[in-house]
């Protein structure tokens, strides 16, 4: 399994909208990722422990290991409606591309490229679309394998 701050710094890197990358973006297309490995290879990328919050997929995991690695800048900056928003940063001669095997590459490119062109309301949507959160209760942990197992059985 990758660690929770290769996979997330990979994401930083690849991802085309820079500006886009805000707490909640990033943790979710971490989600994302661990939801296509499991429905592809029966196994996350990360070891992270998903819980359905109120706001969908999260878990704080994220956030902490880019705040603890040098790789990172965290900006405090404002949305368009003046509330507080943190992007994510990766500086530019970080080595993002370690701890990450071309399996796990592939998978991150392909949740990059499902989600690049989506503004955050479609991209909300298609998080909330996924199976894990369309047959979990909030306040649940998403066990993203098993799941999958059961997504695949049901088709």
């Amino acid at each position: 399994m990758a660690r929770i701050k290769d996979v997330t710094a990979y994401i930083c890197a690849r991802y085309p909208h820079k500006d886009e990358l805000s707490k909640a973006r990033v943790t979710k297309l971490v989600y994302l990722a661990d939801w296509k490995s499991a429905q592809k290879n029966k196994k996350q990328i990360t070891k992270i422990e998903w819980y359905f919050h109120n706001y969908g997929p999260y878990v704080e995991a994220v956030v902490d290991s880019a705040l603890k690695d040098p790789r990172f800048n965290i900006v405090s900056t404002s949305t368009m409606y003046g509330d507080e928003k943190t992007i994510f940063k990766i500086k530019n001669n970080a080595d993002f591309e370690k701890g990450l095997s071309e399996e796990e590459r592939k998978i991150i490119d392909d949740v990059i490229s499902d989600t690049k062109n989506l503004y955050w309301d479609s991209f909300i949507k298609h998080v909330y679309g996924t199976y894990p959160i369309r047959v979990t209760d909030r306040y649940k942990t998403l066990n993203l394998v098993a799941l999958a197992k059961q997504e695949s059985s049901n088709k």
